[in-house]
């Protein structure tokens, strides 16, 4: 599940806000969800309307703030990791809102959902270098219970845990890595964001 990502600033002598990076990095993110989406449609998973869709990608944007999150963590203090967090849940729910709209549908209640799973992930470790399976599983549940357990999607907690939250947690993670000029850029990592 390859991606191009947006992880570097085109103008490197401008400096970047912390909301900047974190505007950038929501983009990434709504790309992220958006491609697991589709890639559990393209293995064969069943979605029985578009706001199963939208509910899924949901889901995956949650995973992947409160995992950006647990990587700002490590990288700021705790006044610029709120600021930091705040506007990346801004711009995952706008581009949640934009969609939704967009498609016709009723609005997820997106914020509720974010702070009921918030104190559920907060409970979850997270490793350094990966999500760690326990967040994958959680993940993964709660995607399995939009989805349904049918013959055709009982599986799709597999797929999640094994293949599409793993790539999407290393994803979110060169992307924030590359916005924040903290490691080397690499693959199909690094796109200019400025273009």
């Amino acid at each position: 599940m390859r991606m191009r990502m947006k992880s570097r600033w085109r103008d490197k002598q401008r400096p970047r806000s912390l909301e900047d990076n974190a505007i950038a990095l929501a983009i990434n993110a709504w790309r992220i969800a958006l491609t697991c989406a589709k890639h559990l449609h393209e293995e064969g998973f069943r979605y029985e309307s578009d706001e199963q869709r939208i509910a899924v990608i949901a889901e995956y944007l949650i995973f992947l703030v409160h995992w950006a999150d647990r990587l700002a963590l490590a990288r700021m203090d705790a006044q610029e990791r709120e600021r930091f967090t705040t506007t990346l849940v801004r711009q995952v729910a706008r581009h949640i809102r934009e969609n939704e709209e967009m498609m016709g549908l009723e609005p997820l209640p997106f914020f509720e959902r974010l702070n009921e799973w918030t104190e559920d992930y907060a409970e979850i470790p997270f490793e350094e270098a990966s999500a760690g399976y326990s967040a994958l599983r959680y993940l993964a549940g709660k995607i399995q219970a939009i989805m349904g357990e049918d013959q055709v999607n009982r599986w799709v907690a597999d797929q999640i845990i094994d293949i599409d939250a793993p790539e999407a947690a290393q994803n979110l993670k060169q992307a924030m890595d590359g916005l924040f000029g903290t490691t080397p850029h690499h693959g199909m990592m690094g796109v200019n964001l400025d273009d």
